[in-house]
C-alpha cells in the first residue's frame, strides 16, 4: 500500500513528526512517499513521486500539518478519489485529527479498519471580465482591500435576491463552518447537515444575519467597490484574485467530496468541545 506523506515545512518540529510518520507506516507494512519537490536535505533518504502524480499513483493521501495542510491537499485528493487523513502539527486540528503520540493507530489503514465521512465542496467560478474555477472544502470569501469603505454585494439565489452593505461576505459549507465563518458569527453546523452557509463580514444593518441554503442551491454574486475600493475573491485563503468591474461569482456544490479518514470514533460534539476551549 503507498502512502503520500505531505508536510508542511514551516511547523516547528516537523522533519521528526515525518520521520516518525513514515517509521510507523513502513513498520505497519506500507511504503510511504514524499513529493519530489521538497527541498530539505533531512527527506533525502525516502522515495519520492513527482507532485503532479503523486496524488494519482499512491493509495492514501496523509497530511503533515495543521487544517490548512490537509484543506490544501484534499482538493487534489477528491479529484483523484483518494481519501485523505491528516496528522495534527498545527493549533487546532479539526480536520487534522491525530495528533503525533497517536501514530499506532495508522495500523488500521492496512487493516482497513477506518471509517470515512463524506465532505462536501463547493465549485467556485469566477466568471466575466476574469474566469477561473476553484473548489472550497472551506469557504469562499468575498471581500474589501485595505481601504475603509464597505462594498455593496448582491446575492441572486434562483428568482431571489439579496443586498449587502459590508466588508464582506462568506459562502461555507458546514466543514467551514468552525472556521472564518465562524469568527464571523456564522452558525457551526455538523458536516453531516448538507447546507451551504452565507454569513456576512460586518455589515452595516445590524439586522442582517447568516443565512443557511439549501446545498443544491446556485448562487450568484456581485461586489462593487466605491471609488478605489475593490472587492477580491479568496478560495480557502489560498489565493486571492481582483473581482473586475464586469465579474460575478457563481458557487454551487461541487459533483466531488472529500472522503476523510477517520481512525477515532470520536463524534463531531466531542472534537468541537474539545477544539474551541
Amino acid at each position: 500500500m503507498k502512502i503520500a506523506v505531505i508536510p508542511n515545512l514551516d511547523k516547528k518540529g516537523i522533519e521528526k513528526i515525518v520521520a516518525d510518520v513514515c517509521l510507523a507506516l513502513r513498520e505497519y507494512g506500507m511504503e510511504p512517499f514524499l513529493p519530489e519537490s521538497i527541498e530539505n536535505n533531512k527527506f533525502l533518504c525516502y522515495k519520492r513521486i513527482d507532485d503532479l502524480s503523486i496524488f494519482s499513483e499512491c493509495d492514501i493521501i496523509l497530511t503533515v500539518g495543521g487544517d490548512g495542510t490537509l484543506i490544501h491537499a484534499a482538493k487534489k485528493a477528491a479529484l483523484n478519489n483518494k481519501p485523505i487523513l491528516g496528522v495534527n502539527a498545527g493549533r487546532v486540528g479539526f480536520l487534522a485529527s491525530l495528533e503525533p503520540d497517536e501514530l499506532h493507530l495508522l495500523k488500521m489503514l492496512k487493516d482497513g479498519t477506518y471509517f470515512i465521512e463524506k465532505r462536501m465542496m463547493l465549485k467556485v467560478s469566477a466568471c466575466g471580465g476574469r474566469n477561473a474555477e476553484y473548489y472550497a472544502l472551506n469557504e469562499a470569501v468575498i471581500t474589501k482591500d485595505i481601504m475603509p469603505s464597505m462594498i455593496d454585494i448582491k446575492i441572486e439565489c434562483g428568482q431571489d435576491s439579496l443586498f449587502y452593505r459590508a466588508d464582506g461576505i462568506i459562502v461555507a459549507t458546514p466543514t467551514g463552518s468552525t472556521a472564518y465563518s465562524m469568527s464571523a458569527g456564522g452558525p457551526v453546523l455538523d458536516p453531516s447537515i448538507e447546507s451551504i452557509i452565507i454569513t456576512p463580514i460586518c455589515p452595516y444593518n445590524l439586522f442582517t444575519r447568516p443565512l443557511l441554503l439549501n446545498s443544491a442551491s446556485r448562487i450568484k454574486i456581485t461586489a462593487t467597490g466605491h471609488g478605489k475600493n475593490r472587492a477580491y475573491l479568496t478560495v480557502d485563503g489560498e489565493e486571492a484574485i481582483e473581482l473586475l468591474e464586469d465579474t460575478f461569482v457563481e458557487v454551487c456544490r461541487a459533483d466531488r467530496e472529500v472522503s476523510l479518514i477517520k481512525l477515532k470514533n470520536d463524534s463531531f460534539y466531542k472534537i468541537l468541545g474539545s477544539k474551541l476551549r
